[in-house]
């Protein structure tokens, strides 16, 4: 049994994918569990933290501006203070002799090689168009309205809601760029999936129960 899911930041998915895949008896492969298993692969660390801060582009530019936009207006670049959120992204520079499709190319023959030996949740990461087509496969969506995903950044991060709304605005456009990049695709395409859940609508629950009766239908043919 295979399954891709995909989420817009704040719509809940992160813990419908893991209530689906302990349901299951699935593994989570997540971003952090693709990029061990493409390190095992042997593919170079530099170009995995040249692909995340690729992902992680707009995310970090929208909570950056949403700082320096409450401060009223930019300081000198002699007498700027530096920003402590820089810490947590100076890590994924990327070095500017790795190729970004190189490094999309190899991640996505590792997410082939993680879906090849099946019982696998895969979470985000384009695994939706890498393995469009792939019989058995269930391609999933979770979605929200945009005010619902501000609220659950805000009480999740501790964030205040204009921050949590560049958050999401942010984290929406990197993803977005990411399929349209690499894969030449709509990530909000409602064609790329066989399931797209409105969390607004629908309990996690209930969502929970939907990908998991969808799951074992395709996975029995059904």
């Amino acid at each position: 049994m295979i399954i891709t899911l995909s989420r817009q930041l704040g719509s809940g998915g992160d813990i419908i994918a893991a209530r689906v895949a302990a349901a299951l008896g699935l593994i989570l492969a997540d971003r952090a569990y693709v990029f061990s298993a493409a390190l095992a692969a042997g593919v170079p660390e530099p170009m995995l933290q040249k692909l995340m801060y690729e992902g992680r582009r707009s995310l970090a530019s929208e909570i950056l501006d949403s700082l320096v936009s409450r401060s009223g207006e930019l300081a000198s670049a002699a007498t700027r203070v530096p920003n402590p959120l820089l810490d947590i992204f100076a890590p994924m520079l990327p070095p500017v002799a790795v190729s970004q499709e190189e490094a999309a190319q190899s991640v996505g023959l590792v997410i082939k090689d993680i879906a090849s030996r099946g019982n696998v949740l895969i979470l985000g990461q384009g695994a939706q168009v890498l393995l469009r087509g792939y019989a058995g496969v269930c391609h999933v969506q979770v979605v929200a309205p945009q005010d619902q995903r501000v609220t659950q950044v805000v009480e999740r991060e501790g964030v205040s809601p204009a921050v949590a709304r560049r958050m999401v605005r942010g984290s929406d456009q990197g993803r977005s760029d990411y399929l349209a990049r690499y894969y030449n695709a709509r990530w909000l395409d409602p064609l790329l999936y066989h399931l797209v859940i409105n969390t607004g609508l629908t309990s996690v629950q209930v969502a929970v129960s939907l990908v998991v009766h969808a799951a074992q239908a395709m996975g029995s043919g059904a």
